[in-house]
């Protein structure tokens, strides 16, 4: 069994990751998923914060995340267990492209979803045959295999939030008015955070005051909108020095900061630690 930094490291190179999650495994730290992730949950809960939203994510429930997600796992219970796949958007891109698009909506407003047994035992199976599949197909086999299994698993998620769900996942207008703007608030942060780290920058972006952005934010996450900025930052940054080799000052180069020393008070700020300090306690690892 892999443990969760030797998961997340493959993640970076790997098209397809198909894994338990262990309940002994340490969390995964906050991240911004470069795939398509989805997780089945056999047995306990965890607590996951997505964009800044926290979920429950329990036993018979599905959960799906998609690159423009910023992800924190932030805490489950002992016996916490469940199957991850994990794929690159070019995999996975066509298959969210044909969804309908009302749907669609829905699954970003409910990530997580409970499901019947019914539907339940179709995707225990989907896991299930995916496994066989990995351990007899040859890898290009696996993954043309994987993206159709996967494009038959939307169609029963679109069935299941269209016939069984309905109207549950609805919202009064007002509601996913904000729920969208926060929703392109953090897609913009995805889209700058090397350049920009500044809330007025998002907010004429979007079109908006900093004091309706910070309003929405605080509303739809509990979260200021200069929070989030600076968490989705930090998060990536944490990435970046755990997982690549850049320098210390390529890395402030990178992320628009006039200089290392500005860049390594910004991150103790956010993290307790200098960018140098963070690496080598990861090094220990």
């Amino acid at each position: 069994m892999k443990r969760a930094k030797e998961f997340l490291a493959e993640t970076n190179s790997e098209k397809i990751v198909l894994a338990d999650f262990a309940t002994t495994d340490p969390l995964f730290s906050s991240l911004r998923s470069n795939h398509v992730i989805i997780a089945l949950c056999t047995s306990g809960e965890m607590e996951v914060e997505i964009n800044y939203v926290v979920y429950k994510f329990k036993k018979n429930s599905v959960l799906i995340l998609k690159p423009l997600d910023i992800v924190t796992f932030i805490g489950k219970s002992d016996d916490f267990n469940g199957k991850v796949l994990l794929l690159t958007n070019n995999v996975i891109s066509p298959m969210f492209a044909n969804l309908n698009a009302n749907i669609f909506k829905k699954m970003q407003v409910l990530p997580i979803v409970s499901y019947d047994s019914g539907y339940l035992d179709m995707i225990a199976q989907f896991f299930a045959m995916l496994e066989q599949a990995q351990a007899i197909l040859d890898y290009d086999s696996f993954e043309e295999y994987t993206a159709k299994m996967v494009a038959a698993m939307f169609v029963l998620q679109e069935s299941y939030v269209k016939n069984v769900l309905g109207d549950k996942v609805s919202m009064p207008g007002v509601v996913m008015r904000k729920r969208e703007l926060f929703r392109k608030f953090v897609e913009a942060i995805i889209e700058s955070y090397m350049e920009a780290r500044e809330v007025l920058f998002y907010a004429n972006v979007l079109g908006v005051s900093s004091g309706y952005l910070n309003e929405v934010c605080n509303e739809v996450s509990g979260h200021s909108a200069k929070e989030i900025i600076d968490q989705a930052v930090s998060s990536r940054l944490k990435a970046e020095l755990s997982y690549t080799s850049k320098t210390i000052q390529e890395l402030a180069d990178e992320y628009n900061f006039p200089s290392q020393s500005y860049f390594s008070r910004y991150y103790k700020r956010m993290t307790g630690m200098t960018p140098s300090e963070f690496r080598k306690e990861r090094l220990k690892e």
